[in-house]
């Protein structure tokens, strides 16, 4: 279970490598905003905990998207909606692990760029205000504040962030915070980007983490089923551990995928590895994606449909807590 002091991370939280997976589901369909549960979007079913749980993953990246959270700006949050995200967290705390509850918006409500004229940092301040009096009192749920924002601005996006994080803090909740980054919050690009700026972020608990995504196809845009060569795939990731030392803080690799053939599972291999031996600054990974609603995503960890594992899978359960020393 996740280690906690009230001013920050404790020795044994620092020990503690946190391995897992994005379950995509209740982010589907943003375009049908609400739309219908069950068939629009849907909620990861017990089978998935338990999968991942027993392959040895004590962590879920759980998307969610804001509009269905709280279907109003300013107002209170959707009754229905925090029932099946905490039922989702109750499942996950039951084996032991971790929920990152991931609003997975890009740095919009309904399209409108948080900033501008239509959706305020006041706004985004209070939806996270409002979910910290709500989880303050589950530290087994991590807040990832926000997924690949799209300001045009690492400033103005880090005021946002400060803002989001004074308001979490002020509703009692010191629950781990995952701060990202503009420029698709990619890794390799984090250190100039976003560093200077988000380096100045404050956080009165000290449980700030910094959350970046990368993938190893040829423009790290994760659409593609080949990757570079293993030095150039890790060589994506070593700005950011630098900076990450350099800063003092940590880090969370929230996102990456590889396809199935013989390279990119090398590639998955080395990546795996090297953030196991730079744990002192990265405090683990969540793999994207699995789900049901996946089918032969080729990026995908879900089982296949006769059960069986996948390529990807096989290769991160050498990693796993259940296969370690």
């Amino acid at each position: 279970m996740l280690a906690l002091s009230v001013v920050g991370w404790t020795t044994a939280a620092q020990a503690q490598e946190y391995k897992g997976v994005n379950l995509a589901g209740a982010a589907y369909s943003s375009n049908r905003i609400p739309g219908r549960y069950g068939y629009d979007y849907l909620f990861p079913k017990p089978g998935e905990v338990t999968y991942f749980h027993d392959k040895g993953m004590n962590i879920f990246r759980l998307s969610v998207l804001w509009e269905r959270l709280q279907p109003t700006p300013g107002a209170a949050l959707d009754a229905d909606h925090m029932k099946r995200i905490l039922a989702f967290a109750d499942q996950v705390r039951a084996v032991g692990g971790i929920v990152i509850l991931d609003v997975h918006d890009y740095g919009r409500y309904r399209g409108n760029l948080i900033g501008g004229d239509t959706v305020s940092a006041d706004d985004f301040r209070d939806l996270w205000t409002r979910l910290g009096a709500t989880l303050h009192d589950r530290h087994d749920i991590w807040f990832g504040l926000m997924n690949e924002p799209q300001q045009q601005s690492a400033r103005q996006w880090r005021d946002i962030t400060q803002q989001a994080i004074l308001g979490i803090r002020s509703a009692g909740a010191r629950n781990p915070i995952l701060v990202s980054g503009i420029g698709w919050d990619s890794a390799h690009g984090f250190a100039t980007q976003n560093g200077p700026d988000m380096a100045a972020l404050k956080d009165p608990a000290h449980a700030l983490i910094f959350e970046v995504h990368e993938y190893f196809d040829r423009d790290s845009s994760g659409r593609s089923a080949e990757c570079v060569p293993a030095d150039q795939a890790i060589g994506r990731l070593t700005s950011f551990t630098a900076w990450l030392h350099q800063t003092g803080n940590v880090g969370f690799l929230g996102e990456f995928g590889v396809g199935r053939n013989a390279a990119c599972l090398d590639v998955l291999e080395k990546v795996a590895a090297y953030l196991a031996v730079n744990q002192s600054v990265w405090r683990g990974w969540t793999y994207w994606a699995a789900g049901p609603l996946w089918g032969e995503y080729m990026y995908t960890l879900e089982p296949t449909r006769d059960g069986q594992d996948r390529p990807q899978m096989q290769v991160l359960e050498r990693h796993l807590n259940h296969h370690e020393g």
